[in-house]
């Protein structure tokens, strides 16, 4: 049905700014199923620390700062708060929906401070787009705009300077990029969650005219993309490219994920790289 109202989705690249799945549940599974190695963290998100603590090691003039993300929480955390009374019944649907008579169980209190609600709305999404013919990727805004700001400053959407202030450096960058692509309509972004989803579609145009494109893939939690912009992409090319770039222009992965292993141990990059492509001027 989604194909038939949005037929463009038939080989599109859709960029969702959501995990697919509670972090203990297994996402390549119907249903509602445990992980058999269910972690505190994800594996996508070490990945992705491993991958950021590497590229500021890589660049000592780097603005890019340590990645903080909020972290996906396990399968009782939803269940509690979709039971609550004074959960919405949106979210209620869409919960029974998605988790069934896994919401039968006892999942103890609602704790854990604000209840992710985009995140149940991101679930969905995905169980949607799975019916299509889309490659969907999680991607990360905040990520996005730190590797593409190119030392414009950033200011945070909870800081003193206010939301306005957290869009207008955002602007910012949406503009400078969309300039370098010859893309047009960034003038009309209004809001902070349009310049979120105008970053996510700008560096993953850019990065394939210059730059790198990162996938983090898990067979339990999905894919991840990281679009890498070209300065970055320079600083780990000259690292790791003379060893990994193979003959069709893509990597191997696997040495790509022993050499960063080996530059930053304490943060192992567990999800594995399994896809890069680099292209550069």
């Amino acid at each position: 049905m989604l194909m038939d109202k949005v037929p463009q989705l038939r080989g599109a690249i859709v960029l969702v700014d959501s995990p697919r799945w509670p972090r203990d549940l297994d996402w390549s599974k119907p249903g509602v199923v445990a992980c058999k190695h269910s972690r505190r963290s994800r594996e996508i998100d070490v990945g992705l620390r491993a991958l950021v603590c590497t590229l500021r090691k890589l660049g000592s003039n780097s603005t890019l700062t340590p990645l903080s993300m909020f972290p996906t929480p396990p399968m009782h955390y939803f269940g509690a708060h979709l039971n609550t009374a004074s959960c919405k019944p949106h979210l209620r649907v869409l919960g029974q929906a998605l988790f069934g008579e896994a919401l039968n169980r006892d999942c103890g209190p609602a704790i854990g401070g604000i209840f992710t609600r985009f995140m149940i709305a991101g679930f969905a999404t995905y169980r949607a787009l799975a019916a299509t013919e889309a490659e969907v990727y999680e991607c990360y805004p905040d990520l996005q705009f730190k590797l593409w700001c190119r030392r414009h400053q950033l200011f945070s959407k909870n800081s003193t300077s206010g939301r306005t202030a957290a869009l207008a450096s955002r602007l910012r960058v949406v503009s400078g990029l969309a300039r370098r692509i010859g893309v047009s309509g960034s003038s009309q972004i209004q809001r902070l969650d349009e310049a979120d989803a105008a970053i996510l579609a700008l560096t993953a145009a850019a990065a394939r005219q210059r730059g790198a494109t990162f996938i983090f893939e898990s067979s339990c939690e999905g894919r991840f993309m990281v679009a890498l912009d070209k300065p970055e992409a320079q600083r780990f090319q000259r690292c790791y490219a003379s060893d990994t770039t193979s003959p069709n222009g893509r990597a191997n992965g696997a040495s790509v994920l022993l050499e960063l292993e080996a530059v930053e141990s304490k943060n192992e990059l567990r999800g594995g790289v399994r896809q890069l492509r680099i292209a550069m001027d």
